[in-house]
């Protein structure tokens, strides 16, 4: 982590969801002005992370392209520019997160730290 300032991040919703490595879903307000909603929050062989929203990769006849396990293939809709930045928001979900809500980040159901 560099030495730039935490980014100002605030929970404005926590829908738990347990699937995989998916622990749920956080809205969030950057800064002053920005709302992103759908920011994935994961846990996995003890690593944290959250990352932007995506949206399904659509074929030509507008259904969603399958990955190879199946399941629907999602796409970016917005990115940082420096891993950096994409570490610090990271890092700056989890504890609005944790903050909100400690009891989920407990146990096997949790953000397992």
């Amino acid at each position: 982590m560099s030495d730039t300032p935490k980014m100002q991040v605030s929970l404005l919703d926590w829908k738990p969801m347990q699937r995989n490595s998916l622990r749920g879903f956080a809205s969030v307000r950057l800064g002053r002005s920005l709302v992103i909603k759908d920011v994935t929050v994961h846990c996995s062989h003890g690593r944290r992370w959250a990352g932007l929203p995506g949206k399904p990769l659509l074929q030509s006849d507008g259904t969603a392209k399958l990955g190879s396990n199946g399941k629907p293939t999602y796409v970016p809709v917005m990115e940082w520019n420096t891993k950096d930045a994409a570490d610090r928001f990271s890092e700056a979900v989890i504890e609005a997160v944790e903050r909100e809500h400690p009891h989920e980040t407990e146990g096997d159901y949790g953000l397992q730290k």
